[in-house]
């Protein structure tokens, strides 16, 4: 029983000494993994003679600590701000400085018995092992922060006074600058700018009044611009899905509907010419995981082409084609805008008389008149913000001008009245088409429709029904997709290649950081960062 009772003695010493040993290693564990900062962020006993501290014993020799004393000791005098600066190595962001500078105040207060409404602190922590990076922040009591160095301005003088000269590894240079900067502001307030000076003169007497009278005038004009335009002398039409003919061109139709000719126009073209036959489409890049792939077109017989605006497409593909095959990647270049369809449909448009001469020149006064607005209203703002509250004024005059402006040179139609006469029935056209696309109307022909749907942007509204159509399975494939089964015809028998295919071509669809911040104490303080 006496062996048994020593050896369970024995074991539990043993687990003891273990226990406490891993406690050992863990408190180790964690001195070593603690953040220098944290370890080295309080500060060392502080007396009421001294002002300035060195703690790195390098950053600055006896000289300059005597002269940022006489500095500081001035500064009590003259402002009755007690300040102290501390310059230290210590890695730590703009957010711990700005901590550990109202912690320096407080500090200071304490250890000084100052008033801390009225007590200050400058504080450089300077990287480890490096000249040229350092945080820098500065506190000040209650007294300042609600007077004559406000938060902003606190900010200003970490940015513009402590900041610079530490780039350069000049510390004293950056108390000085420092110094200089918060005694000034004390003494007369943050720095005066040009815009604070025109903002209490000029921007509060004549200005708002002279840009609010510019802006109406100008509003004046634009209404006065705008009511003299054409204006249709034929009533809006029913929306149908009759086409009011048959031998205007898709591309020449969507032109009367959107005032100009339009790159959706060539597509709509291309599909009449492969209801033609005259051209039919390929699989280019066979469909993936994610995609349908695309189409080439296969130029077959020109003569097909039947009317200006399908000869200069028909033009256009060739010119792009190899061995009578226009690729993928060609036919988006051809995509992207009319191309030569742009001419023909603008002549005949002029020579029809359906556009207005000088409506360019008005829409550019309408337009400019807009950009005046926005400059005056972008200006105003500013001034109204430096103190000039008057000048609000005439920033929502020039706001105003800025949208009707705009939006009158956007509205303004280039069309006379017969112009916009011509136009109704094609917009009824539209409308209707677009509504059947919306209630899934099958009376639809949509082999007929077809290149008036893609030409007037109706496409994606049709999606579901044209996937329908071009399904390998439909049993009524869009002509335009099924290949022409003459013998002639190298691919040889009929395939209907799917919409997606088709739609994939043509139908597309270092600086420092600035932290700042209210202090426990009362007051307020800034820090940044080289």
């Amino acid at each position: 029983m006496d062996a048994f009772t020593e050896t369970s003695r024995r074991r539990s010493s043993n687990r003891r000494v273990a226990a406490v040993l891993i406690a050992l290693f863990a408190a180790l564990g964690l001195v070593g993994c603690s953040d220098d900062s944290s370890a080295d962020a309080g500060f060392d006993t502080l007396t009421s003679g001294q002002r300035v501290y060195d703690r790195t014993g390098f950053s600055l020799d006896p000289a300059q600590i005597a002269d940022i004393q006489r500095q500081l000791e001035n500064l009590k005098s003259e402002t009755g701000a007690d300040v102290i600066a501390y310059v230290r190595e210590l890695d730590a962001d703009s957010d711990d400085t700005l901590d550990q500078v109202e912690d320096l105040q407080q500090t200071w207060v304490s250890a000084t018995g100052v008033d801390q409404d009225t007590a200050g602190a400058i504080l450089i922590n300077r990287e480890p092992g490096k000249v040229d990076e350092a945080r820098a922040g500065v506190f000040v009591g209650s007294t300042y922060d609600d007077g004559n160095v406000p938060r902003d301005e606190q900010e200003a003088i970490v940015e513009d006074a402590l900041i610079p000269p530490l780039r350069d590894g000049d510390v004293a240079g950056s108390l000085t600058a420092g110094i200089d900067r918060l005694r000034s502001d004390i003494r007369n307030g943050p720095p005066v700018t040009a815009m604070d000076r025109f903002a209490s003169g000029p921007g509060s007497t004549w200005l708002p009044w002279t840009g609010s009278v510019i802006a109406l005038l100008g509003l004046l004009v634009v209404a006065t611009v705008f009511r003299g335009r054409a204006k249709p002398t034929v009533s809006q039409q029913s929306p149908t899905t009759v086409r009011p003919d048959q031998a205007t061109d898709a591309a020449y139709a969507t032109a009367l509907v959107h005032r100009s000719a339009q790159p959706s126009g060539v597509p709509g073209t291309v599909l009449a010419l492969a209801a033609a036959d005259a051209l039919t489409f390929e699989q280019d890049k066979k469909p993936g995981k994610f995609d349908k792939g695309t189409v080439r077109i296969r130029l077959l017989d020109r003569t097909h082409a039947r009317g200006e605006v399908q000869q200069a497409v028909w033009s256009m593909l060739a010119e792009r084609a190899e061995d009578d095959v226009v690729h993928g990647d060609e036919l988006k270049k051809i995509a992207r805008g009319p191309g030569a369809t742009k001419d023909i449909v603008d002549v005949r448009l002029r020579s029809g008389g359906f556009v207005a001469d000088g409506t360019g020149r008005r829409r550019a006064v309408l337009a400019g008149l807009g950009v005046l607005g926005g400059a005056g209203a972008i200006g105003g703002i500013a001034v109204a913000t430096s103190g000039a509250s008057i000048m609000w004024l005439a920033v929502v005059a020039s706001a105003l001008l800025f949208v009707a402006g705009l939006t009158a040179a956007i509205a303004y139609s280039r069309f006379s009245v017969a112009g916009l006469d011509a136009s109704r029935p094609w917009e009824a056209y539209r409308d209707g088409l677009k509504q059947a696309a919306k209630g899934n109307d099958e009376s639809v022909d949509l082999n007929a429709a077809l290149p008036d749907i893609v030409a007037l942007g109706l496409a994606p509204a049709f999606r579901k029904r044209l996937e329908a159509a071009t399904d390998a399975g439909s049993d009524t494939p869009l002509r335009a997709f099924t290949s022409p089964a003459s013998a002639d015809y190298a691919a040889g028998g009929p395939v209907v290649l799917p919409w997606a295919s088709f739609s994939g071509v043509f139908v597309s669809s270092g600086s420092g950081s600035v932290a700042s911040g209210g202090g426990a104490g009362g007051g307020g303080g800034a820090a940044g960062s080289t």
